[in-house]
């Protein structure tokens, strides 16, 4: 077994890492056939839309017809069992097929199924070979066993094809964060180890990356029921720091709805199914994350920003506000998520320079949530206790 050790932290005076709350409406294509009622994943591959049902339904995939929701064709995983199928993802080549969900916390048999993509295009087939690729989380950070049912920082639903390497990320029922771990593409045994986090605020259940626009997409919904669906867009950030650019999250006009699979359809329409839950069936649904042009940026506005540095025990904290006037709440938590400063600020249009006192704060890393309206910004940052 291969420990894998690349994933680390690195720490810069600022890290950036702004999340702005906006609300957004899908558009639904199609209701789909009930032999997908739990849709879990999904690809498009060669004017395909494949997708796979979650745990304990058949190791297959399913072709979609994206106008009437009617399952195409199937193709079986022959040496595959879908004991917990939570996500898709391809590369140029392969599909992959996320056997990881991990409700219990006590899972350890996780696997990636991968598979040629030139097989499962070829209509004469309805079965396929896969390759393997097995892991298991860190024992160091991985506990030996958990108390109840969704009660884990280790079930996962989301992953991404990115360069040579697997991206996943978790669906933490216990702290309502995602952690990114990454994997080899090649098939073999391994233990994988956190790469970074992200305060999500909600359980994250599917993931795509648009090479196009080194973008990625998150789904998934906010702990509860009923609750509303939330989406994230990750953008300008470098290489596989993901977490070090910028970040839009999204509350959905949809509630109670299981959100589980999204994919890129282009540069500004995302996809993503719901699975049967409840009074709502299993249903394509379609977004526009560029409502105002052809380009991303659109989606990215805000009527405040602000930046932030740290020096001489001052963090300086500069506003600039778009509207007549701001109202914002300024929150810093340490990473424990334990709030240790609050307050409550005002300011015309135009800029300020607002002034907070850290000489009490100890070394080490912080998160500033600016409120404004319906608008949250996350920040990250590092003090470096000059005392």
């Amino acid at each position: 077994m291969r420990n894998l050790s690349n994933c680390f932290f690195l720490f810069f005076l600022i890290i950036s890492l702004p999340v702005t709350s906006q609300f957004t409406k899908p558009i639904i294509l199609t209701e789909l056939s009930n032999t997908v009622n739990e849709t879990s994943g999904l690809i498009f591959y060669k004017s395909e839309l494949w997708t796979h049902n979650d745990s304990g339904n058949k190791a297959s995939l399913y072709s979609i017809d994206t106008i009437s929701g009617d399952v195409i064709r199937s193709v079986n995983i022959k040496n595959a069992k879908n004991r917990d199928w939570e996500d898709l993802c391809k590369d140029e080549n392969y599909a992959y097929i996320g056997n990881f969900g991990n409700n219990s916390g006590m899972r350890d048999d996780l696997k990636i199924y991968k598979i040629s993509l030139s097989e499962l295009s070829d209509t004469n087939k309805k079965s396929v070979e896969s390759e393997i690729i097995n892991f298991t989380y860190n024992k160091n950070i991985y506990p030996p066993k958990f108390t109840k049912k969704h009660n884990t920082n280790f079930d996962c639903e989301a992953f991404i094809a990115f360069g040579d390497s697997l991206y996943l990320f978790s669906k933490n029922w216990e702290n309502q964060k995602t952690y990114l771990y990454s994997l080899p593409k090649t098939p073999g045994t391994y233990t994988t180890n956190l790469c970074d986090s992200l305060d999500t605020e909600g359980l994250i259940c599917s993931a795509d990356y648009n090479l196009n626009t080194n973008t990625i997409a998150l789904i998934g919904y906010i702990k509860g029921i009923p609750a509303p669906s939330i989406l994230f867009i990750l953008y300008d950030f470098d290489g596989d720091n993901f977490f070090s650019g910028k970040t839009i999250r999204y509350e959905s006009e949809l509630w109670g709805y299981q959100t589980e699979a999204i994919i890129f359809k282009d540069n500004c329409k995302l996809w993503f199914t719901n699975e049967k839950f409840f009074s709502h069936n299993q249903t394509l649904f379609s977004i526009n994350i560029c409502p105002d042009d052809n380009d991303i940026s659109s989606a990215k506005k805000s009527p405040f920003a602000f930046h932030t540095d740290v020096s001489n025990d001052e963090l300086r904290i500069k506003f600039e506000c778009s509207t007549k006037k701001c109202r914002t709440k300024i929150e810093i938590f340490d990473i424990n998520n334990s709030r240790i400063i609050k307050k409550k600020t005002s300011f015309n249009q135009g800029k300020k320079l607002e002034k907070l006192d850290v000489s009490h704060l100890l070394k080490g890393e912080y998160i500033i949530k600016i409120t404004y309206k319906e608008y949250k910004i996350t920040q990250r940052f590092t003090n470096y206790d000059n005392n």
